[in-house]
């Protein structure tokens, strides 16, 4: 009888396809701690066991264009530009991986801009270099540190550090011997497990920046490419909500230029980083906030929009109100007793002139201009069998104008009495009328004294507030009371808020 043998399977076996590069794992995806680029390339050399130089030399370097040596190639291809992409997608062909694009900021193109967002040079958290050592995790590079507005670590809350404790000198992002955690120069360690004795003092905003984008970071998977239309539905949503349509005022509150501010809104342009953070720092918006285009409702927001909104009332800025609601608001004021003129019912609605009232509806304005005419109220040499003054009226108003903190100028006093100028008043009054005009005198260098001092305290802030904000604390609507007061002082604040993150915080740590 013959056996009985099992078959043997000759079926060709699917053997699956081999990277030219070991395939080895990103550290930190989908958290704000994720690994930069630049990280992995140095973790992928010593996977290797060669140097950072050898890799690209011998590997890398026939499929990347416009290709520079190791020690030249910059952080930008942490970035958002054309290079990172370049590298994301070499990296991607030579060890099999879909998702290195999620080691940059490539996710978040179409939301940051390339000035002021990537490190020239390289900075860490000797902390976390500690720590993940301790715990015997690999050490690596993390995105947030290459980021120019971060200045503080998140997780340990300390300043990063971009100097060598044992050689003092500054690194490179890349170099041909780098190696995660290590000095590129004297090859030193740079962990240490607590901070730097002399260490820069953090701020709240510096602390808010990172705590912004390590959020940003963790949601880098879900992020649409649609960035710009996202802040222009925030910015829409915001002016809309919380200051009736009024841009001036929701620019003002957000600390930026309202030619800027028109622009994002109108979605002409995307704002430069250091921008985007001052202007979501003042608002109270989360970076995530303009991913999603989801519209947050800060009760804090929405009242330093309304502050903001009463300022820019002050300063004449027309709201934004179509001839529907102009011409509601007349008839109501036409039917008012005692009646308003022209001028009253302009400023009521936040304009300096009546001529957008008289665009929206003539008629009715004609009306409130008889109406107020016919009540009496008028200046007193109009009407018929008009009788002048008695002086003791006018002391009297005189007489309260003085007792103010601040007198009203006695050309304003003169036209609320009826008078087209002041010289009746300072005909009959003349002591008065100087003892006013040389006490609104003192209250003025009084103010330009504690402008200049207000202008100087806020050259040493972290944001710098701009020159709106601090003429807002100072109580005036604009800034060019301040302007003509203190023009050097003003003029270095402007340089250092137009930067919005001062040199100094950016290498402090």
């Amino acid at each position: 009888m013959q056996p009985n043998f099992d078959s043997w399977d000759l079926t060709p076996v699917a053997i699956p396809v081999r990277s030219r590069l070991h395939s080895i794992e990103p550290i930190g995806v989908g958290t704000p701690f994720v690994e930069s680029l630049t990280g992995y390339m140095i973790r992928l050399a010593a996977a290797h066991a060669v140097r950072v130089s050898d890799l690209i030399e011998h590997e890398l370097r026939a499929s990347i264009p416009y290709f520079h040596s190791a020690a030249k190639i910059p952080n930008a291809i942490n970035g958002v530009n054309e290079n990172a992409r370049n590298w994301v997608s070499t990296f991607e062909r030579f060890t099999l991986r879909d998702n290195l694009q999620l080691l940059t900021l490539l996710p978040f193109a179409s939301l940051l801009k390339t000035p002021c967002l990537i490190r020239r040079e390289r900075a860490w958290c000797p902390r976390c270099y500690e720590s993940r050592r301790a715990q015997g995790h690999d050490v690596y590079e993390q995105l947030l540190w290459s980021l120019r507005p971060v200045a503080v670590c998140p997780l340990h809350n300390t300043p990063l550090e971009n100097a060598c404790p044992t050689c003092h000198r500054r690194l490179r992002p890349l170099r041909a011997v780098s190696r995660p955690g290590l000095c590129s120069r004297c090859h030193q360690w740079l962990g240490s497990p607590q901070p730097p004795t002399q260490q820069g003092r953090q701020t709240d905003y510096q602390t808010w920046v990172a705590q912004q984008f390590g959020q940003l970071l963790e949601i880098a998977a879900f992020a649409q490419p649609n960035g710009k239309e996202n802040i222009q539905k925030v910015l829409i949503g915001y002016v809309g909500s919380f200051s009736a349509g009024n841009r001036s005022a929701m620019a003002e509150a957000a600390g930026c230029r309202r030619t800027s501010f028109c622009s994002w809104y109108k979605g002409a342009s995307t704002a430069r980083v250091d921008l985007l953070l001052r202007m979501c720092h003042e608002l109270r918006i989360e970076l995530t906030s303009l991913v999603t285009g989801t519209i947050p409702m800060d009760p804090e927001a929405v009242a330093r929009a309304e502050v903001a909104m009463q300022a820019r009332r002050r300063c004449g800025v027309f709201p934004q109100r179509n001839t529907d609601q102009i011409r509601a608001a007349l008839l109501l004021a036409s039917e008012e007793q005692p009646a308003p003129s022209i001028s009253e019912v302009a400023r009521r609605l936040g304009y300096t002139t009546a001529t957008r009232l008289y665009v929206a509806d003539s008629n009715t304005c004609k009306l409130i201009v008889r109406n107020f005419n016919e009540s009496g109220r008028g200046h007193w040499w109009r009407k018929r069998g008009a009788k002048f003054l008695d002086d003791s009226v006018i002391r009297r108003a005189l007489d309260e104008s003085l007792a103010l903190e601040m007198p009203l100028p006695v050309n304003r006093s003169a036209k609320s009495l009826g008078f087209e100028t002041e010289s009746p008043l300072t005909a009959r009054f003349p002591d008065l009328c100087l003892a006013i005009k040389a006490k609104r005198t003192n209250v003025q260098v009084a103010r330009r004294i504690m402008a200049a001092s207000a202008l100087k305290a806020a050259l040493s802030e972290d944001p710098p507030p701009t020159v709106e904000q601090v003429a807002a604390r100072l109580g005036y609507a604009s800034r060019n009371t301040t302007h003509i007061w203190e023009p050097k002082a003003l003029g270095a604040l402007g340089n250092v808020s137009r930067r919005n993150i001062a040199p100094h915080s950016q290498f402090q740590a």
